[in-house]
């Protein structure tokens, strides 16, 4: 009679060796991360205890909480995070409403799926600052391509100054926005697709469930995980998004209206040379993305557990 798997005889035997290879062996990728990711974050929490203004040297020393103190009366920082949350919000939603059916196009048998995946990786291949640098020009009031389409086809009579009119120059910023992060989303829908078995598919047209509702009763739930991983990440990096603000506001003369937290502490480290309290800034963005990234895992894990 075969023993069952969980009796001692069926159990495998491990050598006096093996754990202590192991360790060995995850020690050099354990302290690359220590490396890379815990020590700037001490170095970084440290700084922000201290004075550290390169503009004003003799103010130096340990100040503890002052500078966290600090943002609480900090306009600027408070409209620099009233910005991202905006920001975040728009750009999320838009990519999910764009990304989803960009990947459903690419996973439906068509004509122009080949088509549709070409398109998936061009705006997820280019870098950041390229993409808004090349929308900046599209958007601008002289030359700029979208203006000259909108003139042609007779929407409005004269050009649009997108970067100098607060409103435009926030849309065009979450349209900009949208473009770049909308394929990474239909990349994680893509994959999420094709590793929905056909057979339920087919099973729900069979039972005589129309398009409409395969997708939404079929499809969808099945997407839950797909869904939720791109969901974290595309808020984590809405959070700390920095390069197409960056860009965009080397353009726009409203800039307070599009300045966010990574722009915030980028000018205020390199351009003001405030180095203490550009850590101190940078801790309260990692809260932020920390705390963001926490109620998006408790949701998951509650969801799927109920």
């Amino acid at each position: 009679m075969t023993p069952p798997l969980n009796s001692p005889s069926r159990r495998v035997r491990r050598e006096p060796g093996e754990g202590l290879l192991a360790f060995f062996l995850l020690l050099p990728a354990a302290t690359l991360l220590l490396g890379v990711l815990l020590f700037p974050m001490l170095t970084t929490f440290r700084d922000s205890l201290y004075l550290n203004k390169l503009t004003e040297p003799w103010l130096t020393g340990f100040v503890g909480v002052k500078q966290y103190a600090q943002m609480l009366g900090d306009a600027r920082f408070g409209a620099a995070l009233r910005n991202t949350l905006f920001f975040g919000v728009l750009t999320v939603g838009g990519s999910f409403l764009v990304g989803v059916p960009m990947a459903l196009a690419a996973h439906l048998p068509s004509r122009a799926r080949d088509v549709a995946r070409v398109a998936l990786l061009l705006p997820w291949a280019m870098p950041p600052v390229i993409t808004g640098l090349i929308f900046a020009w599209l958007f601008n009031a002289q030359y700029g391509v979208f203006n000259d389409l909108l003139v042609r086809a007779g929407f409005i009579q004269e050009p649009l100054r997108w970067l100098s009119t607060p409103g435009l120059s926030v849309l065009a910023m979450v349209l900009t926005i949208v473009w770049k992060t909308s394929s990474f989303v239909a990349l994680i829908v893509l994959g999420g697709l094709q590793g929905i078995p056909k057979e339920m598919i087919e099973a729900a047209q069979v039972d005589g469930a129309t398009p409409t509702q395969t997708f939404f009763r079929v499809i969808l739930p099945l997407l839950a995980p797909s869904l939720a991983v791109a969901f974290i990440f595309r808020t984590i990096s809405a959070v700390q998004v920095f390069d197409i603000p960056y860009t965009f506001i080397q353009q726009a003369p409203a800039q307070g209206l599009l300045e966010t937290l990574g722009v915030y502490i980028y000018r205020t480290g390199i351009e003001f040379l405030d180095f203490g309290y550009a850590a101190a800034l940078s801790v309260a963005l990692f809260a932020l993305s920390l705390a963001v990234t926490a109620v998006y895992v408790r949701f998951v894990r509650d969801g799927g557990n109920s």
